[in-house]
């Protein structure tokens, strides 16, 4: 079941019902099926290690609490890891960690005879691993005590709005709110409707219409170095609408159900450093990096060298998290170059920004910094999107080259669209850029057309509702679904 289809919203509607006309002493079932049955809608074969993964996490949480010195509840707690890692390695990275041994040993000669095994990625184990990870760290470091009430904790563990990709939540967070009694309130109502729907449109209007154009670059064995440009600037369109989107219908959902998720997007495209556009992109997944691994590998050391290490170490992680491929590896080390060379070189570019008072004119500086930062993403995208390591590094020389960003090829390169869906991305572009526009003025662009006429506000909700029944089109599933 996708959450971008009548099924979804008939599905849940019905739990919204029964929601707020049972007792809050039920509630926790009701969520608890609809989790597991929205998920075994999707792929059923999976749902026993989902709740297998659960049952774990549970036991070794109560099991940690109660042990007695710091070091037993670290053992415990990196037992319990290891098993939930184990199930994630087997299931995601088996093959490709198979397949490097291979190439590897055919490299030297050797005989190598493991062969690859048919393995069927579970849908949201990485989402679900990490809160794992998280609840048992901070179990363990008395940040989080042990949750008894076993439904309760399942439902931190499956809640479906959020189940399929994130925003990924800490225990801290979502227990209490799932605990407490929730009341119905239009305030929710009112704005889970509003995410859902804008959720929608950008799905349907911007990352859905982008998909096939972007994949008929990317899928093309001789694209010219003008349609890559353009392909990985849509792509990067279409990845922050897809994903976006996702959050804004989970957001939505949980909403109306009472519950506060987590913002996953501040707009990370106009961000003007890549350490600004990872305080915005996919935010709960890069404060869990940062926690659980950056911290960590950072504890006692002071050397900035060691601090680099770190930093690379984390975008790794945050690779292969991503995906069990090179390139997905290669992806990360860029973006892991990117810090540590911003951080090294910060001195010497506020130096020529001086020399060149660039700095006097703080609007044109900020906007080259958001041009330079959206190249450098772009770039690293390159990588991210292409299907092999030998395809990525043919497409970013592309990228690179001078002659693929001339006008004329670009413009040539738009003839990947019809003239329809030109029009119709860019007016919905056009649409999603000044709703953005008002977010950047730090005003929420709901509360200021709640503050309009009845007319004006039902006027704008319609238009949505309008436009994605009459022009929205609906892909193969959500980019990051398959993390």
């Amino acid at each position: 079941m996708s959450f971008i289809s009548i099924e979804f919203l008939l599905f849940f509607t019905i739990i919204v019902c029964i929601y707020y006309l049972i007792p809050h002493q039920f509630r926790w079932i009701l969520l608890l099926v609809a989790s597991y049955v929205f998920y075994g809608m999707i792929n059923v074969q999976f749902l026993p290690l989902l709740i297998l993964s659960t049952v774990c996490t549970y036991f070794f949480g109560i099991v940690i609490e109660k042990q007695e010195t710091k070091k037993q509840k670290k053992h415990v707690m990196l037992l319990g890891i290891s098993i939930l890692l184990f199930f994630l390695g087997w299931f995601k990275y088996f093959n490709f960690v198979n397949e490097s041994l291979r190439a590897v040993a055919e490299y030297f000669n050797w005989n190598y005879s493991i062969p690859y095994q048919e393995i069927l990625l579970p849908i949201a184990i990485s989402f679900y691993t990490f809160q794992a990870v998280s609840y048992l760290v901070d179990v363990s470091k008395g940040k989080q005590k042990a949750e008894r009430h076993y439904g309760y904790f399942s439902i931190y563990f499956a809640f479906f709005p959020q189940l399929v990709a994130g925003p990924i939540e800490r225990a801290k967070k979502l227990l209490p709110q799932l605990r407490a009694e929730q009341s119905l309130e239009y305030e929710n109502i009112s704005y889970g409707m509003k995410r859902i729907a804008w959720g929608f449109f950008k799905k349907t209007l911007i990352a859905d219409r982008l998909a096939p154009i972007v994949s008929s670059v990317f899928d093309s064995p001789n694209p010219t170095g003008s349609e890559v440009v353009v392909g990985t600037i849509l792509f990067s369109i279409q990845l922050y609408a897809d994903f976006s989107a996702l959050s804004d219908i989970a957001i939505g959902c949980a909403r109306i159900l009472g519950i506060k998720l987590s913002e996953n997007f501040k707009q990370p495209h106009f961000a003007v450093s890549i350490s600004d556009f990872w305080n915005r992109w996919h935010i709960t997944l890069s404060t869990w990096l940062r926690d659980y691994i950056f911290f960590p590998l950072c504890k006692g050391k002071k050397k900035r060298s060691d601090i680099y290490v770190a930093i690379i170490i984390t975008f790794l992680v945050s690779g292969v998290w991503h995906g069990a491929a090179w390139t997905f590896v290669l992806w990360g080390l860029i973006h892991g170059i990117y810090r540590v060379f911003g951080d090294y070189t910060k001195h010497y570019r506020e130096k020529v920004v001086s020399f060149t008072r660039l700095d006097r004119s703080p609007t044109l500086h900020r906007w080259m910094k958001i041009s330079i930062t959206f190249f450098l993403i772009c770039f690293a995208r390159v990588f991210f999107r292409s299907d092999s390591v030998s395809q990525a590094f043919e497409n970013a020389q592309l990228f690179l080259s001078i002659s693929s960003w001339s006008p004329v090829g670009i413009f040539k390169a738009l003839e990947l669209f019809t003239l329809l869906d030109f029009v119709v991305f860019s007016f919905f572009f056009i649409i999603l850029q000044l709703f953005q526009y008002i977010e950047r003025k730090k005003v929420s662009t709901w509360k200021l057309l709640s503050q309009r006429s009845l007319i004006t506000r039902y006027a704008f909700y319609i238009f949505i509702i309008l436009s994605v029944l009459v022009f929205g089109v609906s892909g193969d599933g959500f980019v990051y679904g398959r993390f």
